[in-house]
């Protein structure tokens, strides 16, 4: 059983380290420095929580390390050494090898509507999710348009990266545009429901109008058309 108290939070951090290098080296340039010694971690947490007090915010939460982990993302709370050289706590919400796809239907843009439990609404949407281990981002697209709308790849094209932003998101999205051979069975399980090929300027009133906010979609749609995919 994990163990996410103020002293198995410090231990899970540690293995991370280990385990994910990647996710704690600092850019070359400085910026927010993430800071992994004990002395500085303690530093940092002391003055979180100065900081707290003196502008009325909650003190009851300044573990530092790893807050929660699962199959889907890591939650890791660093302490870091902002640009002014303050020291301090930063959230960091960490998803792994994401993808997104815009799917292509007798060249039509193929889009969804999907429940999602963030916003507790439905979403307008193209499909995305998460690679498996060990899973290339074309490999995961290709099990992600099969699971989800019931479609075969039969042309893979990549757009790039994508980041949602926001500060405590860690996500570098790939995208890519896929044709494919039909639209399948949907997958319930998930959600999703009306799946449908659309034509471009369908697909741009919606955009225009507010229906379709989804900020994956936004950049596959943009990205496909300005490198003329669609």
């Amino acid at each position: 059983m994990d163990d996410f108290s103020h002293g198995g939070a410090r231990a899970g951090y540690r293995r991370l380290l280990q385990e994910q290098p990647d996710w704690f080296r600092n850019h070359p340039r400085g910026g927010i420095t993430i800071l992994t010694s004990d002395a500085d971690i303690d530093r940092a947490c002391s003055e979180a929580k100065r900081f707290r007090v003196a502008h009325g915010l909650s003190v009851t939460d300044l573990r530092a390390g790893l807050l929660a982990q699962d199959a889907y993302m890591t939650v890791v709370r660093d302490a870091v050494r902002f640009p002014d050289g303050s020291f301090g706590l930063y959230n960091r919400i960490i998803e792994t090898a994401p993808v997104a796809v815009l799917p292509l239907l007798d060249g039509r843009p193929v889009m969804m509507k999907v429940f999602r439990h963030g916003l507790r609404d439905w979403s307008v949407e193209f499909p995305r999710g998460g690679c498996d281990p060990g899973e290339t981002p074309e490999a995961g697209v290709a099990r992600e348009l099969k699971e989800e709308i019931g479609a075969n790849v039969t042309m893979l094209t990549a757009l790039g990266e994508f980041t949602p932003g926001g500060s405590s998101l860690s996500i570098r999205a790939h995208l890519f545009a896929a044709e494919i051979d039909a639209i399948g069975c949907y997958d319930a399980r998930e959600g999703v429901e009306d799946v449908r090929a659309m034509d471009i300027v369908c697909v741009e009133r919606k955009i225009v109008s507010g229906e379709i906010i989804d900020g994956f979609s936004l950049a596959l749609f943009t990205r496909a058309r300005l490198v003329g995919v669609i």
